[in-house]
């Protein structure tokens, strides 16, 4: 392959789109095509079906290369051992042309000064390589080939899948041997999943690091960083530039946005935790929001270590929790509260049993 220059004929389908750009399983089907050349040189030309292939590309080859390759973008599942193979035919039979079922191999010599193909034959490899992008069937149908060829990669490695026939694993995503994924996972991105991880059922991940021994249960993480052995859902969302530390629990119907959540720490359910800083060992009641926008601009909150926040309780910044400090449940904090203090914000209890609005009192 080290004398091989490549050349890409972009195509285009109405139908499809630009099959140049258009996403395939995390990359675009123009870079899929380019990784079959290895670190080959390529060039991108726009595609005349009016014209010969040699007039299309012989001006881009490069003559210090023995062989020029021509694919088509609108052939994702090409492979680098195709192109090899294909490469190998030319070379043992002394060829002018290699033409493949879409695609060719050029002695660059030849294609330099050709204007005409001179080959009736075609050299057939392995034929799913080829699979046109030309129909949204067909584009449905290298999607799964594409989604099932990442599965198989990631299986022979170590990775243990429940069910392929749901999972989505997209081409930039890394998942260490041993990691165990359950059926309707979406990986996307540049996510990475490390040693002894668990993504149970139904996670969307996008841009996410997980941790070793992490767990991930029915939830929703995007662009941040989940610590070593921290258990995350069922139905958590996890939204962009979040840090939640190692040994921590972020639990059913809880929202982390843009806040670094400390060792240890525990938001346990339905709990909202928005731009905020938080130490180790805090543990976030039921209910509990931080109150980060006042209608025109965004402040930030800052808990210290083993605070305490009970439930209910709205904590409206920009604040300080100070280390150790207890919220009392039910209150709304509007100042910092210094270390190892009780704060109580919440009006007192009055009873008024002679009130007589109350349809739902017992009738005399």
């Amino acid at each position: 392959m080290e004398n091989v220059f490549g050349i890409i004929l972009k195509v285009r389908y109405d139908s499809v789109g630009d099959t140049a750009s258009t996403e395939l399983v995390g990359k675009t089907m123009l870079d899929w095509v380019r990784l079959s050349l290895g670190e080959a040189q390529f060039a991108a030309v726009e595609f005349d079906e009016n014209l010969e292939v040699p007039l299309q590309v012989k001006h881009y080859a490069d003559a210090s290369k023995k062989y020029t390759v021509v694919l088509y973008s609108d052939t994702p599942l090409i492979t680098k051992k195709t192109v090899v193979d294909a490469v190998a035919v030319a070379e043992n039979g002394n060829l002018n042309v290699v033409r493949m079922t879409r695609g060719y191999v050029f002695r660059t010599a030849f294609l330099q000064t050709c204007e005409k193909l001179y080959t009736e034959n075609t050299h057939y490899f392995a034929e799913e390589d080829f699979l046109t992008a030309n129909s949204p069937h067909n584009f449905a149908l290298i999607s799964d080939v594409m989604r099932n060829r990442i599965l198989r990669y990631h299986s022979e490695r170590g990775v243990r899948f429940s069910d392929l026939g749901t999972t989505v694993v997209e081409g930039d995503v890394a998942i260490a041997a041993g990691v165990e994924v359950g059926p309707q996972n979406i990986l996307k991105g540049k996510t990475v999943v490390r040693e002894g991880a668990k993504l149970l059922y139904a996670n969307v991940i996008e841009d996410g690091i997980i941790g070793e021994g992490a767990e991930i249960n029915s939830s929703r993480i995007y662009r941040s960083y989940i610590g070593e052995r921290t258990k995350v859902g069922p139905f958590a969302y996890i939204r962009p530039d979040s840090i939640i530390g190692p040994d921590c629990r972020i639990g059913d119907f809880v929202e982390i946005k843009k806040s670094i959540i400390g060792t240890g720490c525990k938001v346990s359910h339905l709990s909202y935790v928005g731009d905020c800083e938080m130490g180790n060992e805090c543990n976030i009641g039921c209910g509990v929001v931080f109150v980060n926008y006042d209608g025109k601009d965004k402040f930030r909150s800052k808990v210290g270590n083993r605070v305490f926040v009970g439930s209910n309780s709205n904590i409206i910044a920009p604040v300080v929790l100070e280390d150790g400090s207890f919220i009392a449940a039910g209150s709304t904090l509007t100042q910092d509260v210094p270390a190892g203090g009780l704060a109580i914000a919440r009006a007192r209890q009055v009873n008024k049993p002679e009130w007589q609005g109350n349809k739902f009192a017992p009738k005399q």
